[in-house]
């Protein structure tokens, strides 16, 4: 293992590098947190060992430093001090440390510990490799249409462009501008979609993220639904159709993430449905929680076509154009802050999504509480 030692104790620094060193392990070793930093990015070790209580940096800070960029955010940290105290654990594990040891220890537990924790981040790279292969194979088979369509149609608009002979009104050729426009627009979105959803499925491997995610709130969260359906709207250029019945209510979900969670319900709901027929939003605290729900009158569909919704496009089934990732996005946003998305569907009938999250983010556990109560 490539270990990095931090600790501003000399002679015990040294000691516990020596007896590292002598049973074949890699140590780097660093005075203080802020020296810890640097040589965590530089060196990237397989697992940070460091003492809390420091002269300069203390291992708290540390900790959330390491925790807060991207190329180290993963790496195993352990914290020792000879002040162990359930406040000071919770503070370590509430920031991100993977684990805590109290002074004096035996230099077996103290291997076995990282050998732990060096095994997990193993795993978890493999099941994240293994979740981002099973993300790939499932975008693999919506790529084709969702992206040749659109680059398609841009290529055969600029080509009337530049390869033809004849004078082109300002009429034709704004409507081709027009073309090109949308077009370019629905490739950024589905650039941005497929973003989004690798981003989430990352976020749900990551312990502390997921921890960092629950925390959020909105505190208003009826003007939060409002703007993004109202977008999505004029965007659909069914202004008249949208009808909104938001109660005063919070949500445990940044402002950000509930817009992109509203954007891609209701966007559909207005993709899947007539103009001239309402869609309706509301929003609204239901006793348990705050509950979003978004209905069309459109045709709807059968059990097995709700089922299959967010996987696979049915060849020839007639339906609009969408990205296809909107959904599942949507389901993985209110799961991984604690809720759940359910899609009921009757033919003739037109489709209800509700989406259900927590009101407020969890509470932390008091300070002084005993665990095992």
């Amino acid at each position: 293992m490539k270990i990095l030692l931090v600790d501003d104790a000399d002679v015990f620094r040294q000691s516990v590098a020596n007896l590292l060193r002598s049973r074949g392990h890699e140590v780097i070793e660093a005075t203080n947190g802020l020296d810890g930093v640097k040589l965590a990015r530089a060196h990237l070790p397989d697992v940070v060992v460091s003492d809390i209580i420091m002269s300069q940096v203390d291992g708290y800070a540390m900790t959330s430093v390491l925790r807060q960029h991207p190329t180290t955010a993963d790496i195993p940290l352990v914290l020792i001090t000879g002040e162990a105290d359930l406040k000071g654990m919770r503070k370590g594990m509430t920031l991100g440390a993977d684990d805590y040891i109290a002074k004096p220890f035996k230099m077996e537990e103290l291997v076995a510990a990282l050998e732990l924790r060096v095994h997990r981040r193993q795993a978890l790279r493999v099941e994240v490799e293994q979740k981002l292969a099973c993300l790939g194979s499932g975008l693999g088979m919506k790529l084709p249409v969702e992206l040749s369509q659109p680059l398609d149609r841009i290529l055969a608009s600029t080509a009337l462009l530049v390869n033809s002979n004849q004078p082109r009104s300002q009429a034709e050729l704004a409507e081709l501008a027009q073309s090109i426009r949308t077009d370019a627009r629905q490739v950024q979105r589905l650039n941005r979609n497929l973003f989004a959803h690798a981003q989430l499925e990352l976020f749900g491997t990551n312990p502390a993220h997921l921890n960092i995610l629950r925390q959020a709130f909105t505190a208003d969260a009826g003007a939060a639904v409002a703007v993004p359906a109202r977008q999505c709207a004029v965007a659909a250029g069914r202004e008249g159709d949208l009808r909104l019945n938001l109660a005063p209510c919070t949500a445990a979900i940044s402002e950000v993430r509930l817009a992109k969670l509203v954007e891609e319900l209701v966007r559909n709901a207005f993709a899947y449905s007539p103009a001239g027929t309402p869609v309706t939003v509301q929003c609204y605290d239901d006793g348990h929680g705050f509950l979003l729900t978004i209905h069309d009158q459109g045709r709807g569909m059968p059990p097995e076509q709700v089922a299959r919704l967010g996987l696979v496009p049915v060849p020839g089934s007639g339906e609009p154009q969408v990205t296809g990732l909107g959904l599942p996005i949507a389901r993985r946003l209110a799961e991984l802050h604690g809720g759940k998305l359910i899609v009921t569907s009757e033919p003739g009938k037109g489709t209800t999504v509700r989406a259900s999250l927590p009101a407020r983010p969890p509470a932390p556990p008091a300070p002084d509480a005993d665990p095992k109560a």
